[in-house]
């Protein structure tokens, strides 16, 4: 019997970040789809998306993949996409236990995920490419600090993703603060050049699959002006505006072929077998990327708003083989605002907890 839609499982369906990007581009295409959310907090906005959705215990629980198991059979899935740091790398180290259930994992491999969230093996690899990446150096103790040549630095942990704990770092009293500051909660600080300006820079998405068979690419220059968009902003005394970004990118989708050639030389190079997205600065020494995370994006729905459906295409890549012919997407701004949502109280006591 045919299905007459495709079930795919969205875990950690959240509110602000990549589960409901996911959600929202899977809403968008012209393929139907049934959604199955689940998150570990009963008043996630993304559960609220659909009536398909259930409470389950957090990634780092001995219980959380079987719970998922548990969920996929019951629903009937055919693939499932996370939407959040933690719940990437359990389902992506047990993928095997997905696959052998019938239900596609719609991630990178556990290999190239170590690989790119681990920003010291990465600078390396891209150094081997001969891809110019930002200076840096790893943080052991105060001595480190004279290692920096010039301010401002950006400061974050040598493991991770999705802009979290990262600090724009002025002098070396900040520098200090911000290094013991990570090291005091278990990081490792990576402290890296703080590269050209804020209105150039650039968020690259890459769909890559089985060595080009599959190949998608877009470009936004990312629009820095809103609270939105930026996680942090200093003005110096020389009136000087230097922006750590947020996750939230809006701003202007157009061709951009030399950013997103080189977006492709990366994902080529790091041989992702999935969605890639990257961060760049277009500078005087060329183009430099300062952030690869191996998953989809924040900026998924407005690349699906504009005709690049990214969860879609790689969907239906790994459950039907199909490749999109060629993808004349739109040219323009694409902006973004808060939407608030009602929940009857009675409402989350009626989800399932698996």
């Amino acid at each position: 019997m045919v299905k007459e839609k495709t079930c795919v499982l969205i875990a950690g369906s959240g509110g602000g970040g990549t589960g409901m990007e996911i959600i929202k581009s899977l809403k968008m295409a012209t393929h139907q789809y049934k959604i199955v959310a689940t998150d570990m907090w009963k008043n996630s906005f993304g559960l609220m998306e659909t009536p398909h959705r259930y409470v389950i215990p957090p990634a780092n629980s001995t219980n959380y993949v079987d719970s998922l198991i548990k969920i996929c059979k019951k629903e009937n899935v055919d693939a499932i996409a996370t939407g959040s740091e933690p719940e990437l790398k359990k389902v992506a180290q047990n993928s095997k236990i997905f696959e052998e259930n019938g239900v596609k994992v719609l991630l990178n491999s556990w290999d190239t995920i170590q690989k790119c969230t681990d920003k010291f093996t990465l600078t390396k690899i891209l150094k081997s490419l001969n891809i110019p990446y930002p200076d840096f150096f790893l943080y052991e103790n105060e001595n480190d600090l004279s290692k920096i040549n010039i301010f401002p630095v950006v400061i974050k942990p040598r493991v991770g993703g999705g802009s979290q704990n990262v600090f724009l770092a002025m002098d070396e009293e900040e520098a200090r603060f911000f290094t013991k500051y990570l090291k005091k909660y278990g990081y490792e600080p990576l402290v890296q050049e703080y590269v050209g300006d804020h209105e150039n820079e650039f968020t690259i998405g890459i769909l890559y699959a089985d060595n080009g068979k599959l190949l998608t690419s877009i470009a936004m220059k990312r629009l820095l002006g809103s609270g939105l968009s930026t996680r942090q902003t200093i003005v110096s005394k020389s009136n000087t505006k230097y922006v750590i970004s947020s996750g939230i990118s809006q701003g202007l989708i157009d061709d951009y072929k030399e950013i997103r050639d080189m977006g492709i030389k990366i994902a080529t190079g790091l041989n992702v077998n999935g969605p890639v997205n990257i961060q760049c600065r277009k500078t005087d020494n060329g183009i430099i990327p300062f952030e690869i995370n191996p998953r989809f994006s924040g900026t998924s729905s407005p690349r699906s708003l504009v005709g690049l459906n990214e969860p879609d295409i790689f969907c239906r890549y790994k459950l039907f083989d199909e490749i999109p012919p060629k993808i004349d997407y739109k040219y323009g701004y694409v902006v973004r605002g808060l939407v608030e949502k009602f929940i009857d109280q009675n409402e989350t006591e009626n989800i399932p907890k698996i």
